[in-house]
């Protein structure tokens, strides 16, 4: 029987209430760990990237590399990123809130929005009380918040993703053009905030296509192909205006090569950095003059070349690379490490220990989807596309963020599943047993 419609509003603002509730304690906390430890910061690497960036472009000096302008004075076009989180900073400097602390709290601001877009995702996928305890987690689980404090894109890949697999549920529920289109427009934002993410037209677009029920092939593959051409459409502004501005082509970012620079060299090939990165290995080489684009295919050949050189020690390699940034490999190195991007030691343990029991939770969450005849694709897709990436860059705790979101997402269903039980075996009494009582019913997509 289904509830009175009165009842359904009343459950509805209830949980509404609770989330906001949430939302408002989750936004508390980053701020205040911002204040406490984080307030006064300089920034010096991706962050001044991003935070100048930002104010840059606010001054109408375009996509300029700060680092070169500010610290090498001379005027070159930055693509080191992607647009989408310095754009999102600018709006913050656009209204004249352009501090480093300013940025910080509009940061927390966004990491507020995306407890509640879990939230959301988790109520549409496995019920109100999952939704409840997504946000919960969402809201204190240090490796969704952190970021927001460093002035890291990691803070906005969170709520694209988020994005993404909610779209990709929504469209799963109910195949249809339109919903293709929303999910490759959803991708692509996730690419203009981290460049690898565009990986999720493969891994998450294309099975889902695959899965979607009662179409035929060539109805699978249309949905597919307008998924793809969204993407591509949402992206083309930012890859055209890169390709008129450097002196080689540039598509999303002018990063990747340094960055594959930086993890195949001697010291991470082997030895206690194993699998892992050093900004040594970039510096022991010599790129010749010229824009970002230039020392790119520099650096492109000469990874090429020292990868062709060591292919044997790959397989052991990219091994280490998933181990430590799934926590499976020298993860208490690895929290020292993570000191490195600002992170104190007793959060990334902290951050660590959630992890495994959120990732513990999760494989039963997973189950339990399945059990219910919910699919696992967009989930698991965004943990493929994770997975892809370390593979070929490296490994770290950073580098997982957008995996953390089906993470906390199936643990939920995990946890919701377990009270379910408790709270069906104390309504049966002693002795009995719950095998019986009904799932949770999720809201329609």
């Amino acid at each position: 029987m289904q509830p009175a419609p009165s009842t359904r509003a009343q459950s509805h603002r209830r949980w509404a209430v609770g989330l906001t509730a949430i939302t408002l304690g989750g936004l508390a906390l980053r701020v205040t760990y911002v204040l406490v430890s984080k307030n006064p910061r300089t920034p010096g690497g991706d962050d001044f990237y991003f935070h100048h960036g930002a104010n840059l472009l606010v001054d109408g000096r375009g996509f300029l590399d700060p680092i070169a302008l500010l610290l090498e004075h001379h005027v070159t076009p930055g693509a080191v990123h992607p647009p989408g989180y310095l754009l999102f900073l600018a709006v913050s400097s656009l209204f004249g809130f352009r501090s480093f602390l300013d940025h910080q709290i509009w940061s927390g601001l966004l990491g507020a929005g995306t407890i509640a877009l879990v939230g959301y995702t988790a109520r549409r996928i496995a019920g109100p009380r999952a939704g409840l305890l997504a946000a919960f987690i969402a809201a204190i689980y240090p490796n969704f918040w952190f970021h927001d404090s460093v002035v890291m894109s990691e803070t906005l890949i969170l709520f694209t993703t988020t994005l993404v697999v909610l779209v990709a549920y929504w469209l799963w529920e109910q195949p249809s053009v339109g919903r293709a289109a929303v999910l490759g427009v959803a991708v692509g934002v996730a690419a203009l905030t981290r460049a690898e993410s565009i990986v999720l037209v493969l891994v998450l677009a294309l099975p889902l296509a695959y899965v979607l029920r009662e179409l035929d092939l060539r109805s699978k593959l249309r949905l597919f192909a307008v998924a793809t051409v969204a993407t591509v459409v949402t992206i083309s502004p930012w890859v055209i205006y890169n390709l008129t501005r450097f002196a080689h082509p540039v598509a999303l970012s002018t990063n990747l090569e340094a960055t594959l620079a930086s993890a195949n060299c001697d010291t991470v090939y082997r030895g206690q950095n194993l699998g892992s990165w050093s900004f040594n290995c970039v510096l022991r080489l010599h790129p010749p003059a010229g824009d970002a684009s230039t020392k790119a295919i520099y650096y492109r050949h000469q990874v090429l070349d020292y990868v062709g050189k060591h292919a044997g020690r790959v397989p052991v390699v990219v091994l280490a690379r998933e181990g430590r940034t799934w926590g499976l490999f020298n993860p208490i190195q690895q929290v020292t490490l993570d000191e490195i991007e600002g992170q104190e030691r007793w959060l990334a343990r902290t951050g660590l220990g959630m992890f495994y029991v959120l990732a513990g939770a999760a494989i039963g969450g997973a189950i339990i989807l399945r059990r219910r005849r919910i699919t696992l694709v967009p989930l698991v897709g965004v943990i493929v596309a994770v997975a892809v990436t370390v593979g070929v860059v490296y490994g770290t705790t950073r580098f997982r963020t957008p995996a953390e979101v089906p993470i906390v997402l199936l643990a939920a269903v995990g946890f919701d599943e377990a009270i379910g039980l408790a709270l069906a075996r104390r309504r049966a009494g002693p002795g009995a047993t719950p095998a019986d009582a009904p799932a949770p019913v999720p809201d329609p997509l």
